[in-house]
């Protein structure tokens, strides 16, 4: 295994390298006249941020030269021949779209064969979506027939999340496997990806964890459209640097990914953190730290990033993907409570503090810009002339315009340097480029994207920093489940969520107008400005096909086909009206089929604590069918309680 130090020691030494010339630059022009305060802070604000970026463009330099070279990014080697290994696929789901869940584990069972066993491992607290889920498994049992090892577990209480449910199934079956998959409930994977991972982690016994980078793919909304499009273009050059840089030292992302379950169970056991969330109670961002504590025992974890058939859906909104970077923003700002653990490796400390700085960087850039437009406003005015005694003597002002404008130019280049190398390689690669829609497809998407992304940041950032603020006022998230639906977003839903944005634009638009400064802020404010249009029209599935039309953001899915997806898609459309059948609760009072199902899969499972004066009544307007009053809380009672359930016979 090649020694990796040198290329880290590189690396480290471009990012300092980078960030010193650029606090010198502009150092000269703050001093000129004395550091103020509030220059200091700029200065200390800007050499953070600066490194943060130089970070960034580096790690996307080291990806573009092992693209374009061609270099081994995964130092390991399948076995060959057919693995003796006992692998489960696991799909944790959580009030999730019942039909598209179970045409996900389908299209994925009939890729990968027999070879593997399959867990639905349900946390849902709907009763509605827990008994579609019993009869969407008995469905897909039949259908695969009796030969299928496809299993079906309902928790009756979630505890610790996702985390708890993969524990739960350690507890209950880990022993039975030598590895685990663990997919997220828009996943999907290849059988061809499945059986090399699993030859991966036959061939390597030191291997704990082997992360396949999840392609985005398979929504079509425009917002979907572009990230799919990102992630397809620049998405192989990241990977490919931080594979270059980690090495053993790898992370997990907390789906697609193959683990070895005694390691896992050994060593990632999760505490509560002390005190009350959002800073103490369950670790939210578990993945982070589940490899953490794999590199401390020793055990290695990887990325493969050219293993490809790896998939997941992107959010299809705006809306959706903050709603979801709000809980990851608390899952990794709990990191501060871990990063100094003892005993981890100085890389698991580094990838913690990477997704902490993910989420600061937006109050630290929003702050930055506050301290530099303050700076530029009060600039003391020079006075045409001034008097030596009685001598009237012009006055001459130095001008920084030009090393100002280096230090914009440098920070445009650190930001869409890593694009535009990422687009250089693809375009190297003819039949990279064919599968993107050709090189004026690619061309376009990539000016599109640069400014859909350029007027999205300023949203994202103001975003972010209201996260982080209530965050550190103890504020708490939950953990709900996630939107994955097309559909267009109305008015009345985006200006009620994103008013804010855009008169924050408003009022920075009239302060800055008549200042010298406004023409540098214009991009930032533009995107604050149309931020409600800018969400309408991106949650658009109609505005994503006249995309498609124009043959924009066109992936190699489209293109080439994706086997997997178009039959789990395939599978969901003949599912639909059979989706529409109305509520299935009724059923297992009214249905002694479906009854009998859900008391075989009751069988020792723990009921939830309830009142059982509350569940008699209960029980007596269920005998006579008067359920119409009955809240989720009241059918989760009834549902999880076997002996009400037979009185109903």
């Amino acid at each position: 295994m090649p020694d990796i130090a040198p290329r880290r020691w590189l690396y480290l030494f471009l990012v300092l390298a980078s960030t010193v010339a650029g606090v010198t630059q502009l150092l000269g022009v703050l001093q000129i006249d004395g550091l103020r305060g509030r220059e200091v802070a700029i200065l200390v604000l800007f050499a953070i941020l600066f490194a943060w970026i130089s970070a960034s463009f580096w790690l996307a330099c080291f990806g573009a030269v092992a693209r374009l070279t061609g270099k081994a990014l995964l130092p390991l080697r399948p076995a060959a021949g057919v693995s003796a290994a006992r692998t489960a696929i696991l799909m944790p789901v959580y009030n999730e779209d019942v039909t598209r869940v179970f045409a996900g584990i389908r299209a994925i069972h009939e890729e990968a064969g027999p070879d593997f066993d399959f867990y639905i491992l349900s946390d849902s607290t709907n009763p509605a979506n827990w008994v579609a889920e019993e009869l969407a498994w008995e469905r897909l049992k039949s259908a695969l027939g009796p030969d299928a090892r496809l299993f079906y577990r309902h928790r009756p209480v979630n505890t610790g999340r996702k985390t708890g449910n993969i524990k739960d199934f350690c507890e209950n079956w880990g022993q039975l496997y030598d590895y685990m998959v663990i997919l997220d409930a828009d996943s999907l994977m290849t059988g061809r990806t499945l059986t090399q991972l699993v030859g991966l982690m036959d061939a390597n016994p030191r291997a704990a964890l082997i992360q396949a980078p999840a392609q985005l793919t398979g929504r079509h909304s425009l917002f979907a459209r572009i990230q799919q499009f990102a992630s397809s273009v620049y998405g192989p050059v990241f990977n490919a640097g931080l594979a270059l840089l980690q090495g053993p030292d790898g992370n997990y992302w907390g789906h697609n990914a193959i683990i070895r379950v005694h390691a896992f169970m050994q060593h990632c056991g999760l505490p509560h953190l002390p005190g009350k969330p959002p800073f103490g109670g369950e670790i939210m961002s578990h993945d982070f730290v589940e490899a953490a504590l794999l590199r401390r025992a020793g055990w290695e974890v990887w990325m493969a990033p050219d293993i490809g058939g790896s998939y997941e859906e992107p959010p299809p909104s705006i809306s959706d993907h903050l709603i979801r970077d709000r809980r990851w923003c608390q899952g990794n700002l709990q990191h501060l409570r871990v990063i100094f653990a003892k005993g981890l490796a100085m890389p698991s400390r580094l990838h913690l503090a990477l997704g902490i700085m993910t989420y600061l960087s937006s109050p630290l850039w929003l702050l930055l810009l506050v301290a530099s437009a303050v700076e530029m406003m009060t600039a003391p005015v020079v006075p045409d002339a001034t008097f030596i005694g009685l001598q009237p003597a012009l006055t001459l002002s130095v001008s920084h315009h030009v090393e100002l404008l280096l230090l914009v130019l440098a920070t445009i280049v650190l930001l869409l340097g890593p694009k535009l190398m990422a687009l250089a390689v693809l375009l190297d690669d003819a039949q990279a480029t064919r599968a993107h829609g050709g090189l004026g497809a690619v061309i376009g998407g990539f000016l599109w994207e640069s400014l859909f992304s350029t007027l999205l940041a300023p949203i994202v950032m103001l975003q972010h920093s209201w996260y982080v603020v209530t965050i550190l006022m103890g504020m708490s998230t939950g953990w709900g489940s996630q939107q994955r639906t097309d559909r267009a977003l109305p008015l009345k839903f985006a200006a009620r969520y994103f008013w804010p944005h855009t008169l924050v634009g408003l009022a920075a638009t009239v302060i800055l107008w008549h200042t010298p400064s406004f023409s540098w802020f214009l991009p930032l404010l533009a995107g604050l400005l149309l931020s409600i249009p800018l969400v309408i029209m991106s949650s658009s599935p109609l505005m994503g096909q006249v995309a498609l039309a124009d043959r924009l953001f066109l992936v190699p899915s489209e293109t080439r086909g994706l086997p997997v997806q178009d039959r789990a898609h395939a599978l969901v459309a003949a599912s639909e009206a059979e989706a529409r059948a109305g509520d299935v609760r009724h059923l297992v009072l009214e249905d002694a089929r479906v009854r009998a199902l859900h008391l075989a899969l009751l069988a020792g499972t723990p009921a939830p604590p309830g009142d059982p004066v509350r569940l008699g009544e209960l029980r007596d307007r269920a005998t006579r069918r008067e359920t119409a009053g009955f809240s989720r809380e009241d059918w989760t009672l009834l549902l999880s309680d076997p002996e009400s359930l037979k009185a109903l016979s």
